[in-house]
């Protein structure tokens, strides 16, 4: 199988695209490039860094994004889903708009970056991926897809909506997802959220490249609760990002129970509530947990130990609860003791 690395692909537009069939920029609009639900089953942890350099401001004027090195701005939107479980199960990604491959790059292990930082060469940090050259002149890139996963290559047109192939780990990555970036024909980064053009200083832009359905699905939410669960011990966070605590039963006779939560992007000065609530809907725990510092990735628990010879059966509901100011973000599962 060939390979391509992204960063010396050499344009090729084939000649259905070419001359007066490209239309002016703009006028293509994507689709959003993963089929998952926003708020359940994926989540947008990062958009494009519009100040390059240092310091980060997303199209809302807010801060998440981060400071990719090298180069200080992080070009695309990252579309991630829950853990490695919801990974290995298969999540499609699928073409934005129609198009012609202008190369792939297949074959590169899922490795989290973390666990073998010396694995990642520069050149090989968006791991596997395509690049599709659209009709208005506009080039979508993808990446961090799953091994093997590849189903277009190199001079294909593409449809939207049609299977590219699945999330993964490759690449330049601690989490799996999809970094989707968008460049027009003088390599410049285009949020698309905002578009061409920006008419004012946050905020959507007057003509995004997103579609009007993509739009109304992605809400701006620089904060999500995307990841809970109970254990009946402490948690181990490399089991956590493994999709490990699955379980939604447990005995009478486990020694805890135990409530964890992963957030992106928790600030200093927000608080996370944990609550557990037994079977006759009764508080039987909580605390709050004080954020002292500002993390684009945070997880935490809390619970209590069981005190009597067994818990009564019956269904019990963990909440975790994000409090920023007047803002609420709450997430719950719910755990059968039997």
């Amino acid at each position: 199988m060939q390979r391509y690395v992204f960063s010396v692909w050499v344009m090729v537009v084939c000649a259905g695209l070419a001359g007066a069939s490209l239309a002016a920029e703009g006028n293509v609009r994507f689709s959003f490039p993963v089929q998952c639900e926003i708020g359940k089953t994926c989540w947008i942890p990062n958009y494009v860094d519009l100040k390059p350099g240092p310091g980060v401001l997303d199209y809302a004027c807010g801060d998440a994004s981060y400071d990719a090195q090298p180069g200080g701005q992080h070009k695309g939107t990252d579309i991630a889903v829950q853990d490695m479980a919801a990974m290995r199960g298969g999540v499609p990604v699928i073409a934005a708009a129609d198009g012609v491959v202008l190369g792939q790059r297949d074959g590169i292990n899922d490795i989290n970056l973390k666990d073998n930082p010396k694995r990642v060469v520069e050149s090989m940090a968006c791991g596997n991926g395509l690049r599709i050259q659209h009709a208005n002149g506009l080039i979508s890139q993808y990446c961090h897809m799953r091994n093997h996963s590849l189903f277009a290559f190199k001079g294909d047109r593409v449809r939207r909506g049609q299977h590219l192939g699945l999330i993964g780990l490759s690449g330049r990555t601690e989490f799996p997802h999809l970094h989707f970036q968008v460049t027009n024909k003088d390599k410049d980064i285009i949020d698309p959220f905002v578009g061409l053009k920006r008419s004012k200083k946050c905020g959507v832009g007057k003509a995004p490249l997103w579609d009007a359905k993509t739009l109304k699905k992605t809400p701006y939410q620089p904060t999500a609760i995307y990841n809970i669960g109970f254990t009946q011990f402490k948690p181990d966070f490399k089991a956590i990002r493994a999709g490990l605590y699955k379980n939604k039963t447990y005995s009478t006779s486990v020694p805890a129970l135990v409530v964890w939560a992963e957030v992106f992007r928790v600030k200093l000065g927000d608080k996370l509530i944990f609550t557990i609530i037994d079977s006759s809907g009764q508080k039987i725990h909580e605390n709050t947990l004080p954020m002292k510092a500002t993390k684009a990735k945070y997880v935490a628990f809390s619970g209590l130990k069981r005190k009597a010879s067994r818990w009564p059966p019956g269904a019990y509901q963990g909440k975790v609860t994000l409090v920023r100011g007047e803002e609420k973000i709450v997430a719950t599962t719910v755990l059968q003791i039997q």
